[in-house]
């Protein structure tokens, strides 16, 4: 009789410990799952001031000639509030070659770098684009 109770206690603790454990899993899983929707977001943002530069580019104000673009875009920080998460974006613009390369920089092609961080499920901080690899568009003259 004491082997069976003996037997039940243990079968108790290994169930309840393997309970446990898919809990953690599950919860580590979870604070993955929701950093990586906050890095899509992340994403989205960067592409909507992608557009928006486009849009402003093909003559809707406050660009109205291609070098605006710099004076405008150079060294601008922003706090964007989307879904109750606080989004810190910069946004750095530089004149570059056509293919991004800032050392044999050209006026007729621009590159807008953007990074941007929040806080994250576990309240860290989460970094989208980061100074040494942001979101980066080349822009270039079109001539109009």
């Amino acid at each position: 009789m004491n082997i069976q109770m003996l037997l039940v206690l243990l079968a108790l603790a290994l169930f309840s410990t393997m309970l446990i454990n898919t809990y953690n899993v599950v919860l580590d899983q979870s604070g993955m799952v929701y950093d990586n929707i906050l890095f899509l977001q992340g994403q989205k943002i960067a592409n909507r001031y992608f557009q928006r530069i486009e849009a402003e580019l093909l003559g809707d104000p406050p660009i109205f000639n291609f070098s605006a673009i710099n004076s405008i875009y150079s060294n601008m920080s922003e706090i964007l509030t989307v879904n109750d998460i606080i989004y810190n974006v910069q946004i750095n613009s530089v004149y570059c070659d056509s293919l991004g390369n800032s050392p044999s920089a050209d006026t007729l092609f621009q590159r807008v770098d953007i990074q941007m961080n929040c806080l994250s499920t576990t309240m860290d901080t989460l970094y989208i684009g980061t100074l040494a690899f942001p979101f980066s568009k080349v822009f270039f003259y079109r001539g109009f």
